[in-house]
């Protein structure tokens, strides 16, 4: 997983404001060596939404996790399930 942060707002539009900019923060998931997609959330958010960057993983498109790594795990388990001939790990 890899984070990226993203500003919101701009110090120079609002030259009165004395604290710094709210910020997004964003996941990209990667399943092997494949990137399944990104998690983002708003500064305003309580949880993170899915963004799919392969057809593989357009099941999780728009879904919403409480951590990137709850995201991570859901795109694991989708990614595990569409291979041929995967066993499913029992939970």
């Amino acid at each position: 997983m890899s984070q990226f942060q993203t500003h919101g707002g701009s110090q120079l539009l609002n030259p009165i404001a004395h604290s710094p900019p709210a910020r997004s923060v964003a996941y990209v998931i990667e399943v092997g060596e494949t990137q399944a997609g990104l998690v983002s959330r708003a500064p305003d958010e309580r949880h993170f939404t899915f963004i799919s960057a392969s057809a593989a993983f357009d099941a999780l498109d728009g879904r919403r996790f409480a951590t990137p790594s709850a995201a991570e795990l859901a795109a694991r388990r989708l990614g595990l399930a569409r291979r041929p001939g995967a066993t499913r790990l029992a939970a």
